[in-house]
């Protein structure tokens, strides 16, 4: 069976390693009927074309007392019914192949979720390293917190900060230093071609981390917003070494 460079794809390959598994939210294919199972179970779920990046055409769908609230940005619409919000998704995303993903409820820095990007890249040496880590705050009222659509990036220790301890968020920064080389080692197993790799990392309230998506062609702008530059720049140092070496 071949695994395709998309979101359903790359969840497949994950899921073939159970040390990765445990940290992916439930995902399927957004048809009708697993988009009622998974909103059953979880009571919010996200909604996601396969292929895209950026954040864009992404659906937050919830159910409470029996109604069901469907929002894309900052627009929002109320159903009384599964199937009055399932059609008005469909009319929005065409034709486009959805997945449809368990809701995780992020860890909140003044009560605005936020998750992380985890850069790892091939060094010099050919090993996988991890070269940045960067949080990503929401806007308030927005669902996503991808930069590209107003997600504000800020270091990760500034985030970590209300809940961990110095001493603690050494040892979970070095939890997702681990988890991001296990997971690029492995997708590099199905995609050999890539030299780096972006995991978005999402951290829920009992400080759980899942992995939200990986992506293989991860953007280095954001990491050049920070004041420190030190990540930034060796991320670009390395990307230039990979550059050079399939030249």
């Amino acid at each position: 069976m071949p695994y395709w460079n998309n979101k359903m794809g790359k969840h497949r390959i994950m899921m073939k390693d159970s040390n990765i598994a445990r940290h992916l939210p439930q995902t399927l294919i957004a048809t009708a009927a697993n988009v009622r199972t998974l909103l059953k179970l979880h009571s919010v779920v996200y909604l996601k074309p396969n292929h895209g990046t950026g954040g864009n055409g992404i659906f937050k769908l919830s159910t409470h007392d029996k109604s069901f609230g469907l929002q894309s940005g900052v627009k929002s619409q109320t159903f009384i019914s599964f199937d009055g919000a399932f059609k008005a998704f469909k009319k929005s995303a065409g034709k486009k192949v959805y997945i449809v993903q368990k809701g995780i409820p992020l860890l909140r820095y003044r009560n605005r979720p936020f998750d992380l990007r985890i850069m790892v890249q091939r060094n010099p040496n050919r090993k996988w390293e991890v070269t940045g880590m960067i949080g990503r705050l929401a806007q308030p009222k927005k669902i996503v917190t991808n930069y590209h659509n107003g997600g504000r990036p800020l270091p990760v220790r500034q985030l970590l900060t209300p809940t961990l301890s110095p001493v603690a968020q050494n040892a979970y920064i070095q939890r997702l230093n681990q988890l991001g080389l296990r997971t690029s080692g492995h997708v590099n197993k199905f995609f050999p071609r890539f030299r780096s790799y972006g995991l978005d990392i999402g951290i829920d309230k009992e400080l759980k981390i899942w992995i939200i998506e990986v992506n293989t062609r991860p953007d280095k702008t954001i990491f050049n917003v920070l004041k420190d530059k030190r990540m930034f720049r060796k991320i670009v140092r390395y990307a230039k070494i990979a550059n050079d070496k399939k030249a």
